[in-house]
């Protein structure tokens, strides 16, 4: 659905004196609202970034190529020149801990200081593959790109209406909310699981406590 498209399903349930400028508020604080909530897979990036040496800052930083800026929360993280996993680790833990040892070998930790991801010690002039969550971004009038598939984007709606509904202290946000939350569910089950290609597993049982009568 286009910006354009929800403005006309808000406009059906009423919602016809609103200025587009306003619709797109609600839209947006709807939107918020359901890609905060969970990791969702329409989230996940895959990003192979090129790292120099003696760079600690892997965010928001000219020098690394690509240069990410949109780095919400890492789902994996591993160095391919060396064969590292990096391990996660508290900016406290960092400053606290691993700053007084002195550390001048490869990366093997990283960390976030405020929004930025961090490495600890700095790069020896590395590979990276990044798995991550990408930072959502608010819609505009120029660019309505939403990550929700598509097929979901009736939620959005959804939200919209109760916070319209809400504004006008009437009733029906209750109704409306109420489909917003059948609807959560439903995407969530749809977006959740998309292996339904399971192996069959045979478990030995030894103990009669274990069987089935």
């Amino acid at each position: 659905m286009t910006l354009d498209d929800m403005y006309t399903e808000m406009e059906l349930y009423g919602f016809d004196d609103l200025e587009d400028a306003q619709k797109l508020i609600l839209l947006n604080e709807s939107y918020f609202d359901i890609v905060t909530r969970e990791p969702w897979p329409f989230l996940e990036a895959l990003s192979t970034i090129v790292v120099p040496d003696g760079q600690e800052q892997i965010t928001n930083n000219a020098l690394v190529v690509p240069n990410l800026t949109n780095v919400n929360s890492v789902l994996s993280f591993i160095d391919t020149s060396n064969n590292i996993v990096m391990t996660p680790e508290r900016v406290d833990v960092i400053e606290k801990s691993y700053f007084l040892s002195l550390d001048t070998n490869v990366s093997s930790v990283y960390y976030f200081l405020g929004d930025e991801l961090m490495v600890y010690p700095a790069s020896s002039g590395s590979t990276y593959r990044l798995l991550y969550t990408k930072t959502p971004v608010a819609a505009t009038t120029t660019s309505d790109t939403f990550y929700i598939p598509s097929r979901h984007h009736s939620i959005i709606v959804y939200g919209a209406l109760v916070k319209a509904f809400l504004v006008n202290d009437d009733p029906q946000a209750a109704v409306f909310q109420n489909m917003f939350e059948a609807r959560y569910q439903q995407m969530r089950s749809d977006l959740w699981m998309n292996q339904y290609d399971r192996t069959d597993r045979v478990f030995v049982t030894t103990d009669s406590m274990d069987w089935s009568y």
